[in-house]
């Protein structure tokens, strides 16, 4: 027997349910048979000790564990689905009493889907225009022709458009400064891939020189720390090559991809360009309404979900820095930013998350998306047809990959559902 009471809030609710031997002694059962299935006992065949010995051979603490560990799951599973709840996530169970096998109370606290409230013919949100101009194209095409030029080292001065190799280190009053050394470097003078005034420093050294200049980072420099200060650079040349450029004619053209001419090649790179910032604008696009929509939307968060998703977004920050070498007070440091202001952001991006995923799942429910057997099947068919690697291939047959799949073909479903409410 189960008995169940339940204490709803805006954003949670409170289950306290308690249940009796007769409930309790099935799962008790269960658990044994799962437990003792291997299990050797003297003068019986393996698995087929009695439930009393096998209990002690085991050792009651462990057993307990697991008996209630499958009791509260599946209790509090029924009193869900009977009490005709929504939760969201993993209830918080607190256990209130437990008499071995006869007598079990224990309370689940545990996030409801809240109201929510979206009215989506205020959601309209104007679409990016994609455009691309010649001098794109002729970019690119200067790029190409930089990838097929024929290089000579030479012994000479270095001249703008020269590929450099050397080694640097920057140091700002007396200190290194991170991130400004390497070795074996190599740079194209005139690329303007370093702040202004170092590129410029280089030009007229020659193979095996050495020279110490001064340079002023700029003032919106990215690294505040950096921003508008002097860094003192030592660089040691070691290769210079001038880059021979093939004159861009037909003749190249054909040589670069599968055209007949120059205008063809240039109508090629600007369908390819057009295509790639018509993908990019998509998911421009679909960014700006997911964020429109989160603004829209009117309801409570629960809080508990927000926590737990700032506890995995620390963790995954944690772990990301730890394999740059880093750790959280390091990296804080490193940007001048107060451990306040790194938890609050941190939170900020965690009820976003929160909100954004109870929008779409309301989405799902009231615009009665579905995704058939069908759907999933080709999706999984498409995925093992890019992969030949056996384990992956067998993780593409596990049950629990064809419900991430659905899931996220149902989060598909409701992103479209919203951009094509947006653009209408």
């Amino acid at each position: 027997m189960i008995k169940v009471t339940t204490k709803k809030a805006p954003a949670t609710v409170t289950l306290t349910i308690s249940v009796d031997e007769q409930f309790i002694t099935p799962y008790k059962q269960a658990v044994l048979k799962r437990l003792k299935k291997d299990l050797k006992v003297a003068g019986f065949r393996p698995g087929m000790a009695p439930d009393a010995i096998a209990e002690k051979e085991l050792g009651e603490a462990r057993v307990q564990a697991d008996v209630l560990e499958e009791i509260i799951m599946h209790a509090y599973t029924r009193a869900v689905r009977d009490e005709k709840l929504e939760t969201v996530a993993s209830p918080k169970i607190t256990l209130k009493k437990f008499v071995p096998y006869t007598d079990l109370e224990f309370e689940a606290e545990a996030p409801i889907m809240p109201k929510i409230s979206i009215d989506l013919k205020k959601l309209k949100v104007a679409k990016p225009k994609v455009t691309v101009d010649a001098k794109e194209v002729e970019e690119t095409i200067k790029g190409l022709q930089k990838q097929a030029a024929k290089k000579n080292e030479k012994t000479g001065k270095i001249e703008n458009g020269d590929e450099v190799t050397f080694d640097f280190t920057g140091v700002r009053e007396g200190k290194p400064v991170e991130g400004a050394s390497a070795t074996n470097h190599v740079l194209v003078i005139g690329s303007k891939q370093f702040i202004p005034g170092f590129e410029e420093n280089l030009v007229g050294l020659k193979k095996d020189d050495a020279k110490k200049f001064t340079v002023t980072f700029p003032k919106d420099y990215h690294a505040k720390e950096l921003a508008g200060k002097d860094v003192e650079f030592s660089v040691t040349i070691h290769k210079v090559t001038s880059l021979e450029l093939p004159k861009m004619d037909d003749a190249w053209a054909k040589t670069v991809g599968p055209v007949k001419n120059l205008a063809e090649l240039k109508k090629d790179i600007t369908q390819t360009l057009q295509t790639q910032k018509q993908n990019e604008a998509v998911k421009t696009y679909e960014n700006n309404v997911l964020e429109a929509v989160i603004k829209l939307a009117k309801f409570t968060v629960p809080a508990g979900l927000v926590a737990e998703q700032a506890t995995r977004l620390r963790s995954e920050t944690e772990e990301n820095l730890k394999n740059s070498g880093l750790d959280i007070e390091k990296y804080l440091e490193i940007q001048k930013r107060s451990k306040e202001d790194f938890e609050k952001e941190l939170n900020a991006e965690a009820e976003k998350r929160v909100k954004l995923g109870l929008v779409l799942r309301y989405i799902i429910e009231t615009e009665k998306i579905t995704v058939t057997d069908a759907e999933v099947q080709a999706e999984i068919q498409q995925l093992k047809e890019q992969y030949t690697d056996p384990k992956m291939l067998e993780h593409l047959e596990h049950d629990h990959f064809a419900d991430d799949i659905r899931n996220h073909l149902l989060t598909t479903k409701a992103v479209g559902t919203l951009v094509t409410a947006a653009s209408k």
